[in-house]
């Protein structure tokens, strides 16, 4: 019985703009880095990422695969100046959290200059 009351504190995951439809999700890795975008390379902005855990103790990165799930439903290929930290929640003292900002890039190989990598 305690499992099903603690199934309800999953991680979770938003963004500031609204879900396209799942055909015009974002196909391949989505690409992540703490960096900023140099003014060298085009861009566009498509929404603010963010993830949280409801519990536990985890690393940061850990919902990074939760920040790239989001990035894909708004069309986004890259996530940039991801930053995290801990926060107190319902069932942790220091429960991970993570964000950033998801764009779209007409060509992310321009990227791979960045600190960061890609995620599937």
């Amino acid at each position: 019985m305690a499992i099903a009351g603690l199934s309800g504190c999953a991680s979770v995951s938003s963004s500031s703009s609204p879900a396209l439809a799942k055909s015009e999700w974002t196909q391949g890795p989505v690409f992540l880095t703490t960096d900023a975008v140099p003014a060298s390379i085009d861009y566009e902005f498509a929404g603010d990422v963010k993830a949280n855990a409801r519990a536990g103790y985890d690393s940061v990165e850990s919902l990074y695969p939760l920040l790239v799930k989001e990035a894909r439903k708004i069309g986004a290929n890259a996530v940039i100046d991801v930053r995290g930290g801990r926060s107190p929640s319902l069932f942790s003292w220091a429960a991970p959290f993570t964000y950033g900002k998801a764009i779209k890039v007409e060509d992310p190989k321009a990227l791979e200059t960045l600190d960061g990598r890609y995620y599937q």
